[in-house]
């Protein structure tokens, strides 16, 4: 119930505000479209992860922090490494599943872009 009433809320607030607030409010629906997207594309990255076999038998974890660019269709276009793991089986790995996801979930028009950037950390972890 709270929830409706706030969805009915936004709109008579949103009309009150000076004339000035509108672009701002733009904003806030953008922040909020690329969060959104954001996390699509993050959770689209993760199922693409397999743990590497012989990372798993010896111990190894680690976290692999990647930069993926990507073009208005979802294609990867650049993948850098902003940070790697001590292992570089885990750190090829990172990069496999960022092929493995390739293509990505096209960018929402409402984001007004024709490529998108995003950060993404890979936690390799072994259970227990």
């Amino acid at each position: 119930m709270k929830a409706l009433y706030l969805a009915l809320a936004l709109p008579l607030l949103a009309a009150s505000l000076p004339a000035d607030a509108a672009p701002r409010l733009n904003g806030v629906k953008q922040q909020g479209a690329s969060d959104q997207y954001e996390t699509m594309l993050t959770r689209h990255t993760l199922q693409n992860i397999r743990y590497p076999r012989r990372a798993q038998q010896k111990g190894w974890e680690g976290e692999v922090l990647l930069r993926i660019s990507i073009n208005q269709s979802g294609e990867v276009q650049d993948i850098q490494v902003v940070e790697e793991s001590s292992y570089s089986s885990l750190n090829r790995e990172a990069l496999r599943s960022v092929e493995r996801a390739n293509p990505y979930p096209p960018i929402p028009k409402a984001l007004g872009s024709d490529s998108y950037s995003f950060t993404v950390p890979i936690n390799f972890k072994l259970a227990g």
